[in-house]
């Protein structure tokens, strides 16, 4: 009866260590995603910066954001003389920033 105890213990403590490492490869997997939408957000921010420059669209305000519901785009420097753009894409936790020079 002990023995059967013992393994019992040794299995449950297995199956608990290997739940916790799934829980972090998920955690993981979803900031790999919110990197990527972050990515996309600030690239769709430069396109429509670049538009605007270019005289398709008006030019966004320096400061200015667009929420895109999950995402959010953020207009951190927009210079209209000299072409250069900084826009920053956000999801989540996770934050990047493209900067542009538009000739």
């Amino acid at each position: 009866m002990l023995v059967l105890i013992v393994v019992l213990a040794v299995l449950n403590i297995a199956l608990i260590g290997s739940v916790a490492v799934a829980g972090e490869d998920a955690h993981i997997g979803l900031l790999r995603v919110e990197t990527v939408r972050s990515f996309y957000a600030a690239e769709s921010g430069g396109v429509i910066a670049a538009k605007g420059l270019m005289g398709d669209t008006s030019v966004p305000v320096e400061g200015s954001s667009l929420d895109l519901g999950t995402q959010t785009i953020v207009f951190v420097e927009v210079r209209e003389l000299t072409g250069e753009v900084v826009v920053e894409g956000r999801s989540g936790f996770a934050r990047r920033r493209l900067s542009l020079q538009i000739e």
